[in-house]
């Protein structure tokens, strides 16, 4: 049977857990001017993004997509700004640096629109008009993202101080896996949909004069897909790849940190872990692939004890602490390393590791946790004492019925009866040769085996039945008169 190993989170790292140099800690003043230099919520990634995915559709609407008149064919020139417009939701939530670009673009090309036309159709000059104040709002949007996380930056750095440390030993290499398989699909759907515009593009410019214009309408519609699909999960794949390198090609700098694992999964930077008033910073969703449960072993549950900090607590009602490596702002990689008991049922003691998890930083803002309230250290303990005796019993318990049972069936298979060869009143067959066992030994024995008469006819015919012949020496012959 499988040995049960159960770890629990440590309230307090052990000394031996933090790295030589010192780890500053993150002053509760720091940290809410960390968190006050964010953007606004209406220009936070993901309500962002879904702003303009709603203010994206009216100026498609309005201005009837890219295709042009039946006469002049498909329009190819303002192509471009229409596969950027569309872009620009996925490339405002995961992209906001190549956001700033194609919001520029989006942004010009209405305004070359509504300066060339000159026409009275209101209907078109709305949706220019609404274009152009999409390409400003993602504009802007990107650029205070793009300068909230500067600031962030400069904070977190100010209060590490100017000491940098390795990643720990055991730290999962992120850089060799982390965006790839994104970066690979994308680029295999922006090659297709390049291929598919191409084809339309050249079927275009050989129609000859005089015939009607090719309509690469559909090509255009199903390239827009790809290379918006494609060119989000490429960048995406790409600058997690960067950040994952960025972390484990440099040194670090260091804080002492809290961690809270939410309701729904996702692990929240605290300030510290003592602080009940501190807010949720940001957060992390570490992966089984990211995660070293086991990475140094500390020492056994004789070293420690609950004054120091080290018993176990519901990660979901406390933070524990953590050290953090890295640059805490939006979309970079850290590295978090804290303490975990293990401990199991057919061990004396505890074992007491320092767990390491590499993992990117996630722009959420909503985490759904409340005040918190400090456990008592020594009752916490003495409750996990009691419950790994209580584990310990229902084991002892099971496999003693295992056991029970186990030699229950023993006993039936050993006293169950062999099969009895003479059911239902045959009798064995012999493998010789048949006899009856009412005669003598010779041909019609009995009491008329030599003599006349009734006797040694009757005996030496029905003795010469199964004898030596049923007409030889019994039936007609020697017994017979």
């Amino acid at each position: 049977m499988k040995e049960l190993v159960v770890r629990d989170y440590v309230k307090r790292l052990p000394p031996g857990a933090l790295p030589e140099g010192g780890i500053a800690a993150w002053p509760l003043a720091d940290a809410e001017r960390w968190l006050k230099a964010r953007v606004p919520a209406v220009f936070a990634p993901v309500a962002g993004s879904w702003v303009l995915l709603v203010a994206v559709v009216a100026p498609y609407v309005l201005t009837s997509g890219w295709s042009g008149a039946a006469s002049g064919g498909t329009d190819w020139r303002g192509y471009p700004a229409t596969v950027l417009l569309a872009a620009l939701p996925l490339w405002y939530r995961f992209l906001p640096v190549p956001a700033v670009p194609a919001a520029l673009v989006v942004a010009a090309d209405a305004a070359l629109s509504l300066a060339s036309t000159g026409s009275l159709d209101r209907r078109t000059d709305s949706g220019h008009v609404l274009e152009l104040a999409v390409g400003a709002w993602a504009l802007m949007g990107a650029v205070l993202r793009l300068r909230a996380r500067r600031r962030q930056r400069a904070l977190a750095l100010a209060a590490a101080g100017q000491v940098r440390f390795p990643l720990p030993d055991r730290a999962p290499e992120s850089d060799g896996y982390r965006g790839f398989r994104q970066f690979y699909l994308g680029l295999a759907l922006c090659l297709v949909g390049v291929a598919i515009l191409a084809d339309g593009l050249v079927a275009s410019l050989s129609v000859p004069d005089g015939a009607p214009a090719y309509d690469a309408v559909g090509q255009q519609g199903l390239a827009l897909l790809l290379l918006v699909t494609g060119s989000s999960v490429y960048g995406r794949g790409h600058v997690a790849y960067r950040a994952a390198r960025r972390l484990h090609n440099e040194s670090q700098p260091a804080l002492r940190v809290g961690v809270r694992i939410g309701p729904n999964g996702y692990c929240w930077l605290y300030p510290d872990a003592l602080t009940t008033s501190a807010r949720p910073l940001i957060a992390y969703f570490p992966k089984d692939r990211d995660t070293d449960q086991a990475g140094r072993f500390l020492g056994t549950s004789s070293a420690y004890g609950p004054d120091d900090g080290h018993y176990d607590i519901d990660p979901h009602s406390e933070p524990f602490e953590a050290v953090l490596y890295g640059v805490p702002c939006e979309g970079a990689e850290i590295a978090v390393e804290y303490a975990v008991i293990e401990r199991s049922a057919y061990r004396a003691q505890e074992r007491t590791y320092a767990a390491v998890a590499v993992a990117a930083l996630l722009p959420r803002r909503h985490h759904g946790l409340g005040r918190w309230q400090p456990a008592d250290g020594a009752v916490r303990d003495a409750t996990r004492r009691e419950r790994i005796r209580e584990e310990e019993r229902a084991k002892r318990e099971r496999e003693e019925r295992w056991e029970a049972r186990r030699r229950e069936q023993d006993a039936k298979r050993t006293a169950r009866p062999r099969a009895n060869p003479s059911v239902g009143g045959r009798r064995p067959q012999s493998a010789g040769p048949k006899r009856w066992d009412g005669g003598g030994s010779g041909c019609g024995g009995g009491q008329g085996g030599s003599g006349g008469g009734y006797g040694g006819g009757h005996g030496g015919g029905h003795g010469g039945g199964h004898g030596c012949g049923g007409h030889g020496c019994g039936g007609h012959g020697c017994g017979g008169g």
